[in-house]
């Protein structure tokens, strides 16, 4: 599959794109958060609300049936982004997390 990194052309997001994207900037929030109130739920909670919107996106978007290739490859570098997020918030938390699941 071909590299694309200028997902300007892609159109509407779904509103579960839009929903996890959302989440995901959230991350430095999150973290400062959660060191200011020494919580460590609130990032526990966070992993848990990232994995839940991931779930959701990859239940109603199609991934690999999508034919358009942008769409595709974006919504496969979503999934990656949202994969290294989670690993390294449950990192945080000194929860190792397998490479495959």
């Amino acid at each position: 599959m071909e590299e694309i990194s200028d997902f300007s052309q892609l159109g509407e997001l779904q509103p579960t794109e839009q929903e996890l994207i959302q989440q995901l900037a959230g991350y430095a929030g999150v973290v400062a958060e959660a060191a200011r109130t020494l919580s460590p739920a609130v990032v526990a909670q966070y992993a848990y609300d990232v994995a839940k919107s991931y779930n959701r996106f990859y239940t109603e978007v199609p991934i690999f049936a999508e034919t358009d290739a942008a769409k595709k490859a974006f919504r496969v570098a979503l999934s990656a982004k949202t994969a290294e997020t989670i690993k390294t918030t449950l990192g945080l938390l000194g929860i190792e997390v397998p490479e495959r699941m």
